[in-house]
């Protein structure tokens, strides 16, 4: 049979074939979608339902081949739910009966009259219709009880009155055990409220509903259920559910898992990014933000050009279009961010594809590489170093593998020998042209000694391929990786030859002036230009207890005390080679003895070098003098003094009381003594010292000495222009002295005047005697009633102080002339 259509097709079987015609005339008529067939026995009736589609059969009872009820029979046993109208005009209620028994749909007497026509389409079309609800509703029913889903229908106060198999296993019962149930029976008391008051009624407001539910097992277990309920045209509630457990387990799963991922990316120090074919921004985490300065606003409106500068963007559209094409690619960037600033970056990008394999845009990573930039400049600049080391004009440099292996050299190094870099490069560093047969087994064995870990130095003696020697001083060095494990070693020279040959001048040099000095009885030394001890003698290893190699490896300071560090190439520079520098300093000795010693420093030139001889005279015994002297100066200057102030004070008082003639000598000794005790106190406590000089006008100087002496009418002339180098205060005694020298012995004119390298002083008196010349500086000697006796020998103690030389001689008129040399004049 086919599919419900409008039209209802009727088989009306009679064996009065007017009577049948009629009775079509009157249905059409009651209903035009009837299609009336008519056949006018059982057996074409049968014929007609094989070849036929009918909705419904009408048929007498009583006809030639046989009644209607075995005709009914007949169609029950292929048609079981045809409609089937028995229309008899031999009605009876066996009859009836028994077409009921058969299974027939309604039963209908013929009368007169057509009113039954009327009622005879109506019983029609309600079988009909009946048959075709049935029909509709037993596929549907068929349609849910095979679906995978579970489907139940509810009446209009929600019980079952329907529940497929599927929906029954859901819930862990029988079907049969469900109907008439309300569907409480299938949620938690906790989820009823819901369901009635907010679910139900959406349903009945827009006549359906899907969510989901938490549905109740028999058990008492429950599960997370797909849930669909619609209403019919019937009132009927429609309820479709799917056990969604594992499906929502896998969603929370599934959004656990986004979570996680967009955590995770978020949370990484690289930038993440997606990007569509058309370079717009589909996805980012949160380090772009953090890193551009950009907001997730702001980026989603841009595109991935636009962050980079303008001079990068063409690389980047190529570096995309480069990983549509062939899957991926790695590019270096600068990042523009918000505030303009460029940060370089690389770029790791692949092509992004759906599960068809289609490709729909580009996923990767950009790291910042600022350290690592930073790094490989640092690298590239130690790189450089390293190659100006390497090729280091004044060293010899080499790389050698732990066997020993030369593996590179520098152009320093070719220089020395007559072969190619490529010929030596290679072959052990001790098989190479540098090393001959003397030296070929030492460079091996340190070579081995620095393979181990050691630092090595060495030195040695060559030739070049011309023949000339050269001498070399070198390292070998190790280098190790973070693990400490040699890795390769650096052999490294300096041409040393120049330095070995100063070396052997010096040694040569040294053991001249060695022969120089040694002959001398006092201790004395040879010092260099650059300050270093060329030479001792005998005398000074004696005299100090130390060795000779000790004491050459003194500072010149620990010998000449008197100079600072630093003073000596000062010295040489500017000291005349005729002059002597003479100081007084202490010796130490190896043992802790201090000897007082009188060096004399002067420069000498040997061999073409210039250096200071420096001699040392042991004063300990001038020392002794002069601290007896300063004891006796003290006694004098105390001792004396104080009664001689006494005295003079007693006379002060006698002059007062009375007048004597006498008084008057008393008075000229006191000053006598006074002037004894002052040139005493001079000659002991100042005696040979100087403190410091400078340039002194002579003429100006003369002229306040003059002023210091009672001249009486004695006049001077001064013929001096001239500055000289001195100390001003002793000097000035030296002139005092000279000037009270002439007076004392009646002259009437002192003159002061210029010599080459000096100055005189010279008095027109009666002179000296010449066998009384040598005397007259003699401590205590004097001719004059006045005279201390001292004057004249403070006078020499000055010049010999200043270094200069003081000569008495005869005047132009007869009187005293002292000259004084070796002045050095001031420019």
């Amino acid at each position: 049979m086919s599919a419900i259509s409008d039209t209802i097709s009727v088989l009306h079987v009679d064996d009065e074939p007017d009577f049948a015609d009629m009775v079509s005339t009157f249905l059409e008529r009651e209903d035009d979608r009837f299609d009336i067939e008519t056949a006018p026995s059982a057996s074409e009736g049968l014929a007609h339902l094989s070849e036929n589609e009918v909705d419904c059969i009408v048929s007498d009872y009583d006809m030639p081949d046989g009644d209607g009820i075995e005709f009914l029979e007949t169609v029950r046993e292929e048609y079981p739910d045809l409609p089937f109208i028995l229309y008899t005009g031999k009605g009876s209620e066996g009859v009836a009966s028994e077409a009921i028994s058969a299974g027939i749909t309604d039963y209908l007497q013929k009368e007169t009259g057509t009113d039954q026509y009327a009622v005879l389409a109506n019983r029609i079309q309600n079988a009909v219709e009946r048959t075709r609800s049935q029909r509709e509703r037993e596929r549907q029913l068929d349609a849910i009880e095979t679906a995978q889903e579970g489907i139940s229908i509810l009446d209009e106060d929600h019980h079952f009155v329907y529940v497929n198999t599927a929906y029954a296993d859901l819930y862990g019962y029988d079907p049969e055990e469900m109907i008439g149930e309300h569907w409480e029976l299938l949620y938690r008391e906790a989820d009823v409220p819901e369901i009635r008051n907010e679910i139900l009624p959406a349903v009945e407001e827009v006549g359906h509903w899907h969510g989901t539910t938490i549905g109740l097992r028999a058990d008492g277990s429950t599960f997370v259920e797909d849930h669909v309920l619609a209403t019919t045209d019937r009132g009927e509630l429609v309820c479709t559910v799917r056990d969604v457990t594992d499906r929502e387990e896998q969603k929370r799963e599934l959004q656990t898992e986004r979570a996680i991922i967009e955590q995770a990316l978020d949370a990484l120090d690289d930038v993440f990014y997606v990007v569509d074919p058309d370079g717009t921004m589909r996805r980012w985490n949160d380090r772009l933000s953090e890193v551009t300065g950009y907001t997730d606003e702001e980026i989603a409106d841009m595109a991935a050009a636009e962050f980079f500068p303008e001079d990068e963007r063409e690389r980047i559209a190529s570096g995309i279009e480069e990983i549509l094409t062939t899957g991926r690619t790695v590019l270096e960037a600068d990042l523009l961010t918000a505030g303009g600033d460029r940060i370089p970056f690389e770029f790791a990008g692949r092509q992004l594809t759906d599960p068809d394999g289609e490709v729909i845009g580009v996923v990767g990573i950009g790291r910042d590489i600022t350290e690592r930039k930073e790094y490989e400049r640092d690298l590239e600049r130690i790189r450089r170093r390293y190659r100006a080391i390497f090729e280091d004009p004044n060293v010899l440099t080499g790389v050698l593998d732990t066997d020993g292996t030369l593996l590179e050299t520098n152009r320093k190094s070719m220089e020395y020998v007559d072969a190619t870099r490529a010929a030596v490069t290679g072959e052990p560093i001790w098989e190479t042209p540098w090393w001959d047969e003397e030296n070929r087994s030492l460079i091996r064995e340190n070579v081995e000694r620095a393979a181990e870990g050691e630092y090595v130095d060495y030195e040695a003696d060559l030739t070049t391929p011309d023949g000339d020697p050269y001498s070399v001083a070198g390292l070998i060095r190790p280098v190790t990786d973070d693990a400490g494990h040699v890795v390769s070693l650096i052999i490294s020279a300096r041409d040393v030859t120049e330095r070995k040959m100063r070396e052997r001048d010096a040694r040569q040099t040294r053991e001249e002036y060695q022969d120089l000095i040694n002959g001398m009885n006092d201790t004395a030394w040879v010092i260099s230009p650059d300050e270093q001890i060329k030479a001792v003698n005998d005398a000074a290893v004696e005299v100090m207890g130390y060795s000779r190699d000790e004491l050459l490896a003194m500072t010149p300071h620990e010998f000449d005390a008197g100079l600072e560090d630093g003073e000596i190439t000062e010295l040489i520079t500017h000291m005349p080679e005729d002059e002597i520098q003479v100081f007084e300093t202490v010796h130490e000795t190896s043992d802790g003895e201090h000897i007082p010693v009188e060096i004399s420093s002067s420069l000498i030139t040997y061999r073409g070098e210039t250096a200071i001889l420096s001699i040392a005279r042991d004063i300990s015994d001038r020392k002794e003098r002069e601290k007896r002297l300063e004891q006796f100066a003290s006694i004098v200057s105390h001792d004396l003094r104080n009664p001689l102030n006494v005295a003079q004070g007693r006379l002060e008082l006698v002059e007062t009381e009375c007048d004597s003639e006498h008084l008057e000598h008393v008075v000229r000794a006191h000053e006598r003594m006074n002037a004894l005790i002052d040139d005493l106190l001079t000659l002991a406590r100042e005696g040979g010292q100087l403190g410091d000089t400078e340039a002194v006008d002579l003429a100006d100087l003369v002229g306040d000495c003059w002023q210091n002496v009672e001249t009486t009418e004695v006049s001077i002339r001064t013929n001096v222009d001239r500055r000289i180098e001195a100390d001003q205060s002793r000097v000035q005694q030296l002139l005092e002295n000279l000037f009270r020298n002439a007076v004392e012995h009646g002259g009437e004119e002192v003159t002061v005047g210029e010599l080459a390298d000096g100055f005189y002083v010279e008095d027109d008196g009666p002179g000296i005697p010449a066998d009384e010349r040598d005397k007259v500086f003699e401590a205590g000697y004097s001719t004059g009633e006045n005279g201390t006796g001292f004057g004249l020998a403070i006078v020499e103690q000055v010049a010999d102080a200043h270094g200069w030389a003081v000569r008495l001689t005869d005047g132009e008129d007869g009187g005293a002339r002292f000259e004084i040399t070796g002045v050095t004049l001031v420019e």
